[in-house]
């Protein structure tokens, strides 16, 4: 047995609400005593589950050491009529409930809206999908083990056509993807940060690549700014330069009128011997108005009832709000042009999008999630929009970022499965 698990608030729980104590401090005062990594799930599962893990030697002593060097603490086991070893029992033991001393209250201090937000700090808004840090997190060895993962199943994990999870959704905008691409299109492709866009974006120009007369035209002419935020640079010359470079071996004349007529004789010349064009631009929610305009222009170079030039432009959703003409009236001319298709979240295939992942790498998702996680990391993966309708946020990259915390911690608790009780906790 390596957990205690009684299934309930423990007055612990009361008194890290009544002292202002949140699960961090609490985490960082505990490992800073045992001498190893305490997470926050981890204290929140104790607080409000009551899960203490035995497999943390000393970690009740490591808590009550921590809380009595509070004198809030002390006031307020003196005022519940309290020892400091009660905090251990159900918090339905606690007669009074008197969580606020006098002039701590942050309901009194700063209303209701940031009392609302302290006690989510306290406890951890179920409701967020935001982490901590958005970055992949390493699984634990010694969870790898136990699962006999010889591989991370989201880490360099995919480096083949056959490890791309196609949900239908991705299926649906990978095919009118590939429609533009033959077809002379003008796409736009929106999702939000590792939503999958560059995912599809490999599988689409490896699938173009197979047809001999295609040519992909990539730009990749950006820069960091200041706040370490990625900063189109993309001009018209530049433009202009990325496609006379990428389909032909002729240097670009010097002036942007003599550009414009260079690429169009060779957009011309090449359609002519019966090849194709394809312009990409990533991250296109950093283009200016000048550089959507001049996209416009090139759009609509033709030889006859030819067009010459297919773009598909990828960006996150502020790219939405720039091809809104009622917001941006200016690209008016451009978003009445331009096919969208918008990816969203993972929550119908979350199971099956899993399953494939641990399958890659010799797997059974079975052995390692119980069933009860599922719907509940669904729920934690959605919010509601400004209409009050779900919307889900299960993108590729934060399902894989709480598929690997949700793991560790079970380890680190001592579950044999990721249970719904540790997927609410992350």
């Amino acid at each position: 047995k390596v957990y205690q698990q009684p299934d309930e608030p423990l007055i612990l729980k009361d008194l890290v609400l009544a002292c202002d104590i949140s699960q961090k401090e609490l985490a960082d005062g505990v490992a800073a005593i045992v001498g190893r990594p305490i997470s926050r799930p981890t204290i929140n599962l104790c607080v409000n589950k009551g899960y203490i893990p035995t497999t943390i030697r000393g970690f009740k002593a490591a808590v009550e050491q921590v809380l009595q060097s509070d004198p809030l603490v002390e006031g307020w086991l003196q005022e519940n009529k309290l020892s400091i070893a009660a905090i251990w029992q159900p918090s339905s033991h606690l007669e009074t409930k008197q969580h606020h001393p006098s002039g701590l209250s942050r309901r009194t201090r700063h209303g209701v809206a940031a009392a609302k937000a302290h006690l989510n700090n306290l406890l951890g808004d179920p409701t967020s999908i935001e982490g901590d840090n958005k970055m992949l997190e390493m699984l634990h060895p010694e969870a790898m083990r136990k699962h006999r993962l010889f591989r991370h199943p989201f880490l360099n994990d995919v480096t083949c056509e056959k490890d791309i999870y196609m949900s239908d959704e991705h299926r649906y905008i990978e095919s009118a993807m590939m429609d533009a691409a033959r077809h002379c299109g003008f796409m736009a492709v929106i999702g939000e940060v590792q939503g999958g866009k560059s995912t599809i974006r490999k599988k689409v120009v490896e699938n173009l690549l197979r047809d001999q007369n295609v040519t992909i035209i990539y730009p990749r002419n950006h820069k960091i700014n200041m706040e370490g935020k990625a900063q189109s640079r993309i001009s018209a010359t530049s433009l202009c330069d990325a496609i006379i470079m990428d389909i032909s071996g002729e240097t670009p004349k010097i002036k942007t009128e003599q550009k414009v007529r260079q690429l169009e004789s060779l957009l011309i010349k090449r359609a002519n011997q019966n090849n194709k064009h394809v312009l990409i631009i990533e991250e296109a929610q950093n283009l200016t108005t000048v550089a959507f305009k001049y996209l416009k222009q090139f759009y609509e170079l033709e030889d006859g009832f030819k067009k010459l030039l297919s773009i598909i432009i990828l960006g996150q959703p502020e790219l939405m709000d720039l091809l809104d003409e009622r917001k941006h009236p200016e690209l008016r001319e451009v978003s009445q042009r331009i096919q969208v298709a918008e990816i969203r979240g993972l929550n119908g295939d979350l199971r099956n999008y899993l399953t494939f992942k641990f399958k890659r790498v010799g797997a059974k998702i079975e052995d390692i999630f119980d069933d009860s996680a599922f719907d509940v990391l669904s729920r934690r993966l959605a919010s509601t929009d400004e209409r009050g309708r779900k919307v889900s946020c299960a993108y590729p990259g934060l399902v894989n970022l709480y598929t690997v915390r949700a793991i560790n911690y079970a380890h680190e608790m001592g579950f044999e499965k990721v249970t719904a009780e540790v997927v609410e906790a992350i």
